[in-house]
């Protein structure tokens, strides 16, 4: 865990990481895990390479872990992050700020989600007309959910594309965004295109490309959803898992023998309901059992009635600030919905279902395309803005900031010491 001082009184308090923070690394994880699955898929891997790549693998998230750390600790980092708790949260983002330039300091409010404070800068900055400046007025917009006002302002940015402002995917992916809320899923898709074409130049660390690649079929699969072509849809959400047919036993029948359906009868008389005081991994298992007896018995509309409630379990919040983070992936509680979520969508397949199929594949990823707030690749890239920042600017500004702003905002809790 970091520590930071109070600024008023020195007092160490202790700073947990937010939800956002493994959200970071695990969809990180997932980007370079899609190129694993990829190549053994391409070029039939023996295990002995596949057991090479897996390390290989390991070793990059693990050194991409440790430079995202490092950063947080910086004082870019410290500046970015939102402090919450009872101590007096330290001025870092002010100090930061006053190293800055106008332009500097523009990037850096947009990018730190405070879009209020950067629009003002925004009205007496010379270059507010050029096309970096457009482009930070339209992220801001965006951002204040004023989408019909951002595409416009976004329009105006790509009528300035040229020798001083040529954005990356980014600026594409950010563009399309707006649209997509806006209900412009045809302009949505056209820069989606783009972004997927722009996103061969990524050069920041070797999973971008693959990053992007994840994001853009994520979206145009939600703008194929939204639009009702469910099956195209799924095809595309299904693309972004490895071998998915073997993953989902897809083209597997579902089969029930005689003495599995007196064995299902048996279990559902004796545990008619979940345990008293069941937790929620408890609860979880439970409810999928009970809907394996139910689609044992013949009665596939209760299974999925029962699953559904299993994929909804969560942890309760506790009032206290946790120790650990509840909603880890990788958690046996996870890994119990992934395997209820698994089985609704083998169902789904099965009755061409493909809505619900949309739905229910789409809650096992980290991200979902669905919700504004868990979109990958969120941050601008400074090199996209470089006519408006100084060289100082550059130098207080690390790539690796924005690879773990590209996941969430950066938020770090108080909490006070155990006695």
């Amino acid at each position: 865990m970091n520590e930071f001082r109070s600024a008023k009184n020195c007092q160490k308090r202790k700073v947990l990481p937010s939800s956002c923070d493994v959200a970071a690394i695990l969809s990180l994880t997932a980007a370079i895990f899609f190129i694993s699955a990829e190549s053994s898929a391409q070029q039939r891997l023996t295990p002995a390479q596949q057991a090479q790549l897996n390390e290989q693998i390991k070793q990059e998230v693990a050194k991409v872990i440790a430079e995202q750390k490092k950063w947080i600790i910086s004082k870019e980092g410290r500046a970015y992050t939102t402090f919450a708790g009872g101590a007096k949260h330290p001025e870092y983002k002010l100090q930061y700020l006053q190293q800055l330039s106008d332009g500097g300091k523009i990037y850096f409010l947009t990018c730190r989600k405070d879009f209020t404070e950067a629009l003002k800068l925004l009205e007496k900055f010379p270059k507010r007309e050029s096309g970096s400046a457009l482009y930070l007025r339209a992220k801001c917009l965006d951002g204040q959910h004023k989408r019909l006002d951002a595409i416009k302002v976004y329009e105006k940015a790509g009528k300035k594309i040229g020798t001083d402002f040529n954005p990356g995917f980014r600026f594409y992916l950010h563009y399309a965004a707006a649209q997509a809320a806006a209900g412009k899923d045809v302009e949505a898709m056209k820069n989606l295109k783009t972004a997927a074409e722009k996103s061969r130049f990524a050069e920041s660390f070797s999973s971008t490309k693959s990053a992007v690649a994840q994001s853009v079929i994520k979206r145009v699969g939600y703008l194929q959803e939204k639009r009702g072509k469910y099956k195209e849809a799924f095809d595309n959400y299904l693309s972004t898992f490895g071998d998915a047919q073997l993953q989902f036993q897809l083209d597997q029948p579902i089969e029930i023998d005689a003495s599995v359906k007196s064995r299902a009868g048996k279990w559902l008389k004796e545990h008619p309901l979940a345990p008293s005081g069941a937790d929620a991994l408890s609860l979880c298992k439970y409810l999928t059992t009970a809907a394996k007896a139910h689609l044992a018995l013949g009665d596939e509309i209760k299974a999925k009635t029962t699953l559904e409630r299993a994929i909804a379990v969560r942890e309760k919040l506790s009032n206290e600030i946790p120790c650990e983070l509840i909603e880890h992936p990788s958690s046996a509680l996870s890994q119990a919905r992934d395997i209820a979520s698994s089985l609704l969508i083998r169902l789904d397949f099965k009755d061409k279902d493909y809505k619900s199929a949309c739905k229910h594949i789409r809650a096992s990823f980290v991200t979902d395309p669905a919700r504004d707030d868990q979109k990958l690749l969120q941050t601008i890239s400074m090199a996209d803005v470089s006519d408006i920042v100084t060289k100082k600017d550059r130098e207080q500004h690390s790539t690796v900031g924005e690879q773990r702003l590209d996941m969430g905002e950066l938020v770090m809790q108080y909490a006070k010491p155990k006695s």
